[in-house]
């Protein structure tokens, strides 16, 4: 097992969870939806509880072979009661102290996530490859991080900084996957992130500027990576692919005062 701490965020499965909480701080702010930390604490747990949930189950079907991997194969009896406790704690906050409209929203996004684990492990292995894997997390994962702020879309600019978030994310997704397996002949990722951040261009003339940033300093930060690619350990690209999605960090301060 590695003992560099900068992957045990990723072992833990607690990078997700960070990168997911941030972006709805920042969908929250920008699109001036009501902000309290509930809706924050219930992101965590859930990204938590999907992600570790995932790679347990990747481990003990024998798909998967990296540090991630590993860790749950090795330690799911130590994983498996703070999981359940975690689930537990989760569904207790979100019945009894969500509002309605969120919850009810919640459970839309649950019943896709439910999805995703229905046919990524345990549908006919002929189904899971045609199943597009890194779009539905993807798209899932921008929903979950902008759910406490779907309410307050009012116009095409709101619809398309989630759009390109979810483009961020399912970038975030393939090049994970084309770097770990050093496949040369892939999606051209630097490409596909430079694109974003071209797009990403637009969105101050839509009325979201600081959304617009802190996708383009995200979009760029793959382009960087793609380049740098071959010069990285797998690990190392693994967990700069997630903190690349970590612009917000530098756009909250501004973000309550240029949405």
């Amino acid at each position: 097992m590695p003992s560099r701490l900068w992957l045990w965020p990723n072992l833990l499965s607690l990078d997700a969870p960070l990168v997911a909480v941030l972006w709805q701080a920042l969908f929250v702010r920008c699109f001036h939806a009501t902000g309290d930390a509930l809706p924050a604490v219930l992101l965590v747990l859930a990204v938590w509880l999907i992600y570790a949930a995932d790679r347990a189950l990747d481990a003990w079907a024998g798909t998967g072979r990296r540090p991630r991997h590993e860790f749950y194969r090795r330690h799911w009896r130590a994983v498996l009661p703070v999981w359940t406790a975690v689930l537990a704690i989760a569904g207790w906050l979100a019945w009894t102290r969500l509002a309605p409209p969120l919850f009810q929203r919640g459970l839309l996004l649950l019943a896709g996530v439910m999805l995703y684990f229905a046919v990524v492990h345990f549908s006919p292995e002929g189904f899971r490859r045609a199943w597009p894997k890194e779009a539905a997390v993807a798209i899932l994962f921008a929903l979950g991080a902008s759910l406490a702020a779907l309410s307050r879309i009012r116009s095409v600019g709101d619809a398309v900084s989630i759009l390109l978030f979810s483009c961020l994310c399912w970038i975030n997704c393939v090049a994970i996957e084309q770097w770990e397996q050093r496949d040369p002949f892939g999606w051209p990722i630097g490409a596909a992130a430079a694109c974003v951040a071209l797009a990403a261009l637009l969105l101050p003339l839509l009325d979201r500027p600081v959304l617009g940033e802190a996708e383009m300093a995200s979009a760029l930060a793959f382009v960087l990576l793609d380049r740098a690619r071959r010069h990285l350990s797998t690990d190392m690209l693994r967990v700069l692919a997630d903190a690349a999605l970590l612009s917000p960090v530098f756009f909250l301060p501004v973000a309550g005062v240029s949405v």
